[in-house]
């Protein structure tokens, strides 16, 4: 496929998002930042921003989405992508690696495989951040809960089995794992030696898109 942002332009942008984490938000000479500040909401934004470009289809991406789930509490998938008319068909959760999960992402996506099957072909809404007007939609019934890893690195040895196991267990959850080999967050190398010692998984950038726009 022709991309408008390329998978290298998105992970170039990944790696400035964690070397600008590095600096304090407003400068002055005299302020040092100790822990890095987290990337996960614009990390949520650059992902949307790469799916619209590269999506043929015109729908509305809103990330970081307090959105109703029929008979559950609410949930807060990282991007909620609906149509014009309306429907929900695909949510995605983008995670920078699975250092955080220590049970794997197969019991995770278990749940969500559950949670999906439940709400398919329901009514939800959900308020928009900046204006708070309420939006109504609908969870399409091929509704897609689709996870992104950007890369292997830190997420622990079982991540390989879940994946294959994800893959043939369950109908409602792709798993994507989006690189290898040296992880976008390393303190040894610059942003060019960084990004040639990353192996990005071209074929699942292509999975991730063909799955979206099947109709």
């Amino acid at each position: 496929m022709e991309y408008q942002m390329t998978p290298e332009e998105y992970f170039r942008k990944i790696i400035e998002l964690y070397h600008d984490s590095r600096q304090p938000k407003y400068y002055n000479p005299n302020i040092k930042r100790g822990r890095s500040s987290s990337i996960s909401s614009e990390l949520e934004d650059l992902t949307a921003l790469f799916i619209a470009l590269n999506n043929p289809k015109v729908c509305a991406y809103y990330t970081d989405q307090p959105i109703k789930f029929e008979g559950s509490t609410t949930k807060y998938p990282d991007i909620v992508i609906q149509n014009q008319s309306g429907l929900i068909e695909n949510l995605v959760d983008v995670k920078t690696d699975i250092g955080w999960n220590r049970n794997g992402m197969f019991a995770f996506c278990k749940e969500w495989e559950k949670r999906i099957e439940s709400v398919k072909g329901t009514n939800t809404k959900f308020r928009e951040g900046d204006t708070k007007i309420w939006n109504q939609g609908r969870f399409s019934r091929r509704l897609k809960y689709h996870v992104m890893i950007v890369t292997n690195k830190n997420s622990g040895k079982s991540l390989e089995k879940d994946y294959f196991k994800v893959k043939e267990q369950f109908r409602n959850i792709r798993l994507y794992i989006l690189s290898e080999g040296l992880h976008p967050n390393n303190y040894k190398f610059s942003l060019p030696e960084t990004m040639s010692r990353i192996q990005i998984n071209h074929r699942e950038f292509k999975r991730f898109f063909s799955c979206i726009n099947k109709r």
